[in-house]
Order: structure tokens, then C-alpha cells, then sequence
């Protein structure tokens, strides 16, 4: 009686004697046939060559191995692919493009082709038959293979081959040797050596813009981006040279002077020296003399003379005007500009009678006091000072251009200056003496910053103290480079904290945040514990997951949705753990189920390993139905201990019965999500 499988089981189906035996039947049949199919070797399938994949292979004398492989290695005759692309016109992008698109597609239709194919029920290969070793490919005979070796036309000799590896590999000129025509817009300083022409109009950069003449370039290139650019004007036959020094930095254009242009200027310059006849037309405005009359001038006696009484009359009109006394109260305001110059004189009373003025000199000090006007030329500006004789205060004030007065501005006496100037020194000391002493705060510099991690907590100075962790750095601070504060108190009294300094703009974001040890006299440092900047993830998935019966598989959550220290690794969905710590993890999958016996559990994988389950869903619906959608979602979380380099996953395990498969859905992140939060700054306990 042949064997008859049963596809009805329920989970708490009975098995009797008659089932066991019937399996023991099947299997015994089943080996009894492939016992005979295995011991047939006349081909039973009618297996053909190009099922084996050597459809392509021809029935004639292959070429030995050695001989083929004696060929193969032969480094004369043979060019390297560097060597063709040196020989060979590049290409450009756009063909490489189509051909790299078109590879893609070719190979993506072949591989689907032979994924479609079943020709070969066995999957019987070359390797079965003998031929594991050859190439699908059409094979040389004998004589074809004989015939390419002798071929010296195809086969490069070794003089050849030092010939063209020593030619220039750099194209300076187009292919006919002539200068190289520029496109419109061209920036000449991003040009590569070579030799180039174009319309002065038409390029950005030359060295005399709009202009409708050709120019011809020669430009030559030298390291660290130094290039020199020579720039000729064909109609003029005009030069300029002009230098691109380190980095890229131009610093230029000059003209360089050809002999008929030097000679012209020493001719002009020539004429002009001898001409004595003013050429210029200078006047005598022009060299500060103006005023002077063309008529004969004073003798240095005579001058002193009148110099002599201008000065005597001058300080008999300034002892007249500017300190002269005025009468007792004689203004009634004090902002006329046309006050003439003297110290007025004005009483409490006078001032409490007449508002106005008192309002026009500063609050609170304006009774008894002397109002001194200073002579102006022109009201160009016009100075009073207010000297309170109550409070012994000195003010002033000005008027610039006929403007009104400014405020009052009190002016120090230089007893009080000097007494100020000494209370803020004294100040300043006691400040710095009592903040900024080695037991308060020391930046610690050069040698006297300690760079290693690792050295002894005795060997720091006591009290506050700052030092730079240069980049680089491995000898044991939480990240390469950044400050470190140390607050020690004493030997058995000290904390340091290491703040890492990475610029939130640019790659190193990742190199921020806080992290705290202390120093144990009897045990040394404890391990570093990260107090801030803690790093977090939120990953979805893209398209449907199939779920294979009765196998526990990784979830595929690839898309990034946050990713605040770049952790997370989409190709292979895992998170890699950026410091040793504790982390939050939580999941969530959403199944496209139906309404049959179904078993799913979700855990943590650490480093490969399950770690934790965080979710567990079964049901056995006393109806089954393989038809009836009934989609479930699998929510859980859990804290995970793990040290700088781990990585975490998520697995998924799935039993059903029934024939529809399952899916991980294709829904957004509130559905689908793995999200992880470092929440400690060490593992507890140390593993």
C-alpha cells in the first residue's frame, strides 16, 4: 500500500501506533527509490549540457590548463587594464552611464531568466559531471588557441609596452594640436594644465573684462593648487601673467611691460624731466601758498617782528575776553551761544528766582557757582564749565557748529581720579586673590597638562583645575579629543568630568556630551559614567517582510527615522551601541494575520544572542479560517545592559497553521517601530 500523507493536524491531535507506522513506511519507500535513482547512471533525467550550464561549450580538443594558464601569465605580451585605460580614449560620463545601465539591466534579466528556469528538476551542476572548472563560455580549440599564441600582431612586445607606459598621460591640446576652444562662462582659474583660447568676453576671470579680443591661455599647474596662468590679447599683442598660489588663493593678474612699451614710457618720461616750462600747471593754491601775493616777500627779521605782536596781542585779548569776571547774575541763559566769553558769577537766590536758567545746569548742583565761558572761532565750538561751589564739582559741557549744548559731563579732580583708580586695583587683586588661586581655578597648559587617562589621581594639583585633550587621544578618555575639569579636594576627595567638544554642524556631532569618574585611593579610577548627551534612535521599515513558518528571523527595520548619534545600521538592522550603558529599547510589528492557531513572540537579540522577549501573542480561534483577515500588533519593551560596540536586533518568531503566508505589513512608524534610548551612562553590573 503506497504512502498517504495526512495535512489535517490540530495541535492536540492524538498519534497512535498506525500513524508511527506509516511514517516508517513512507520513509522506507522513499529510500528504496532514491537508492535506485542514485545507482542510475545512464542519465535517467536526459540531462543536457546547457542544463548544466555549459551550453555554450563545443565538442573539440580544449586547450590544456598549463598551456592556458602559461598564456595567461604571460606579462609581455598581455596589457593590464591600467594600461588600456592609459592607451584608450576616456570615456565620457554620459556613455559610461548608459553602459553601466544597460549592464544592470542585462543582468538583471538574465538573473530573473534563470531563476524562471526548470529544465533541470535536479539542479544537477557542472561540478556533478566533471566539469566544475570550465567556464561557461564558448571554448578555443586547439588550433584557434594555437594560432592566437603565435599572433604577434594582437600581442604587445615589452619594448612596446615601456614605450607607451613612458608617454604623458595628460592631454595639453585638443587632438589636432591646436589650443583648446573654451565654452562661454568658463572660470579660467578652475582650468587644469593645458593650453586654451577664447574671446576675453566670453570667460569669467580675465585679466581685462568685456573685452571683444581673442586671447590665448597657457596654464600650468603645480601642487597644493598652485597654478601659473599666462594670458595673451592676440590683436594687441598684449601680456599678463597671473599666479594661483597655496589652497587656491588668486592673487591677481599684472601686466608684464614689452620692450616697445618700456621704451615708450622712457621716451615720454624723458620729454617731461626736461621740460621747465611747469607742465602741470601747478599753482600756488596746489603747494599750500594760496594767500601768498606775488609781491616781494618779508624778511625773517620783519616776520619775527610782527610775529612777536601778534602773540603780544593775542594774550592781551585772551586775558580780556576769556577769564574776564563778569557782573554778579548778569545772563538769563545760559544756553546762548552768543554769551560772550568770561566767568559769570550766579547766588542760590538768583538762581532759585529764575527757573529757567536753574533747569539749564546739572540736577541737584545748580545754586551757588561760577559758569566759565571759553572764546570760540567761528562758534566752531563753544565750551562752558559749571564749578558748583556747594559740592566743589566741576562740569562742562560744548556746542559743536552752533548746536545746542550737550549734557553736563562732571570732570574728576585728580585726587579723586587717583583714589578711584587705587580702590578698583585693590579690588581687582583681592577678586583674583580670592577666586583665582591654584586651590580656586588653574588652566592647566603644556607640560603641566596631563594627556594620558590613565595616570594617577595623586599626581593631580589640588583644587579646580582645566585642561584641552588634543585630538586623537586613545589613552582612555570616553571620546578622542575635549576638556577635562578636575575637582579635587584631596587624594580621597576627587571627581573629573570629561566634556566632549564636537561641532553640532559638521561629522563630529557625534563627539558631544558629558561623562563623570572619581579617583579611589585604593583602587584607582572608577570607569567613566556619561551624564549628558545621551544618544537616541526611531527606525521603521520599508515594504512588506515575509514571515517564514516555524523559523525565528530578524525584523528588517532599515528606515531611519531619527538617528541623533548615527548608530544605526540599515543594512544589516541593528543598532551598534555608541558607550557602555544602559538603553531603552522598544519594538512594535504589525502582522498581517488570519483567523487559524497563530504563535508569535518578539525579542531583544544582543550581539546575535536572544537577550529578552518583550512580547508574546497567541490565539486559537475555535473556528479556523485561512480566509479571514485578522491583522494583530506586537508591542513590548525592555531595558538592555550593554558595552560600546554591541549591537542590538530584533527578532520575530512565527508559527501558524493554515496555508496563507504572513507578512510583516508595510506601515508607517507607529505601527512598525524600534526605538532606542541610552538612559544610563554605565552597565550595571560590569559584564
Amino acid at each position: 500500500m503506497a504512502y498517504e500523507e495526512k495535512t489535517d493536524w490540530l495541535p492536540d491531535d492524538p498519534i497512535n501506533e498506525d500513524d508511527v507506522n506509516r511514517w516508517e513506511k513512507g520513509i522506507k519507500d522513499a529510500h528504496t527509490d532514491l537508492a535506485a535513482h542514485k545507482n542510475d547512471m545512464n542519465n535517467p533525467h536526459n540531462t543536457t549540457k546547457a542544463q548544466v550550464g555549459l551550453g555554450n561549450v563545443d565538442n573539440v580538443q580544449q586547450a590544456a590548463k598549463k598551456d592556458f594558464d602559461q598564456h595567461d601569465q604571460d606579462q609581455v605580451r598581455h596589457i593590464t587594464s591600467t594600461e588600456r585605460e592609459n592607451w584608450n580614449a576616456k570615456e565620457t560620463p554620459s556613455e559610461a552611464q548608459n553602459k553601466a545601465d544597460q549592464a544592470e539591466a542585462n543582468a538583471k534579466a538574465y538573473t530573473d531568466s534563470f531563476a524562471a528556469r526548470r529544465d533541470n528538476p535536479n539542479q544537477v551542476t557542472k561540478a556533478q559531471v566533471g566539469l566544475g572548472n570550465v567556464e561557461n563560455v564558448k571554448q578555443a580549440s586547439q588550433a584557434d588557441f594555437d594560432a592566437h599564441l603565435s599572433n604577434t600582431k594582437v600581442h604587445v612586445s615589452e619594448g612596446e609596452r615601456n614605450k607607451w607606459n613612458a608617454a604623458q598621460l595628460i592631454k595639453l591640446t585638443g587632438d589636432d594640436g591646436k589650443r583648446i576652444q573654451l565654452q562661454d562662462g568658463t572660470d579660467i582659474l578652475t582650468l587644469s594644465s593645458g593650453f586654451y583660447y577664447a574671446v576675453g568676453k566670453s570667460v569669467v576671470n580675465n585679466p581685462v573684462e568685456g573685452d571683444s579680443a581673442w586671447y590665448n591661455y597657457d596654464i600650468i599647474e603645480g601642487g597644493s593648487g598652485r597654478k601659473t596662468i599666462v594670458a595673451y590679447q592676440s590683436w594687441g599683442i598684449t601680456m599678463w601673467i597671473g599666479m594661483v598660489h597655496t589652497d587656491g588663493e588668486f592673487r591677481g593678474w599684472k601686466q608684464i611691460a614689452t620692450t616697445d612699451i618700456v621704451d615708450k614710457f622712457q621716451s615720454v618720461l624723458e620729454l617731461h624731466k626736461n621740460d621747465k616750462t611747469n607742465p602741470h600747471s601747478v599753482t600756488k593754491q596746489q603747494v599750500g601758498l594760496g594767500n601768498v601775493e606775488n609781491v616781494k616777500q618779508e624778511t625773517p627779521d620783519g616776520a619775527q617782528k610782527k610775529a612777536d605782536t601778534a602773540f603780544s596781542q593775542s594774550k592781551d585779548y585772551t586775558n580780556s575776553t576769556a577769564f574776564i569776571t563778569r557782573p554778579l547774575n548778569s545772563i538769563t541763559d545760559a544756553n546762548d551761544l552768543n554769551l560772550p566769553p568770561g566767568t559769570y558769577r550766579l547766588d542760590t537766590n538768583y538762581m532759585n528766582a529764575n527757573p529757567v536758567l536753574q533747569n539749564q545746569f546739572p540736577l541737584n548742583d545748580n545754586r551757588t557757582g561760577l559758569l566759565i565761558i571759553y572764546p570760540s572761532a567761528n562758534k566752531w565750538a563753544t565750551r562752558q564749565d559749571w564749578f558748583s561751589i556747594s559740592t566743589k564739582t566741576l562740569y562742562t559741557r560744548v556746542a559743536v557748529n552752533g548746536t545746542d549744548y550737550t549734557n553736563w559731563y562732571t570732570l574728576e579732580i585728580s585726587e579723586g581720579s587717583q583714589s578711584k583708580a587705587d580702590k578698583a586695583l585693590a579690588d581687582a587683586k583681592n577678586y583674583v586673590d580670592s577666586n583665582y588661586t591654584n586651590n580656586k581655578l588653574t588652566v592647566l597648559t603644556g607640560s603641566n597638562a596631563i594627556q594620558d587617562a590613565r595616570t594617577s589621581g595623586n599626581e593631580y594639583p589640588a583644587g579646580l583645575t582645566f585642561m584641552d585633550i588634543g585630538a586623537n587621544n586613545t589613552t582612555g578618555y570616553p571620546l578622542t579629543y575635549g576638556i577635562v575639569k578636575n575637582e579635587k579636594h584631596s587624594t580621597n576627595r576627587f571627581t573629573q568630568y570629561f566634556y566632549g567638544t564636537g561641532n553640532e554642524s559638521s561629522t563630529y556631532f557625534t563627539n558631544t556630551g558629558s561623562w563623570i569618574r572619581h579617583w579611589w585611593v585604593d583602587s584607582g579610577w572608577t570607569a567613566w559614567q556619561k551624564i549628558s548627551g545621551f544618544a537616541h534612535a526611531n527606525i521603521g521599515t520599508t515594504g512588506k517582510q515575509l514571515l517564514i513558518k516555524g523559523e525565528s528571523q530578524k525584523v528588517n527595520f532599515n528606515r531611519k527615522i531619527k538617528d541623533s548619534h548615527n548608530c544605526f545600521d540599515p543594512t544589516n538592522n541593528r543598532f551598534i551601541v555608541p558607550n557602555d550603558g544602559m538603553y531603552l529599547v522598544n519594538a512594535g510589528i504589525y502582522i498581517e494575520n488570519y483567523l487559524e492557531y497563530a504563535n508569535y513572540e518578539t525579542s531583544i537579540y544582543v550581539n546575535g544572542s536572544r537577550y529578552k522577549n518583550i512580547a508574546h501573542y497567541r490565539i486559537s480561534p475555535s473556528n479556523p479560517e485561512d480566509n479571514t483577515n485578522i491583522n494583530i500588533g506586537i508591542y513590548g519593551a525592555a531595558t538592555v545592559s550593554v558595552n560600546k560596540g554591541d549591537y542590538i536586533e530584533i527578532y520575530l518568531y512565527v508559527g501558524y497553521n493554515g496555508q496563507t503566508q504572513r507578512y510583516i505589513t508595510d506601515s508607517l512608524g507607529w505601527y512598525n517601530y524600534f526605538d532606542i534610548t541610552e538612559i544610563g551612562g554605565r552597565n550595571y553590573p560590569v559584564r
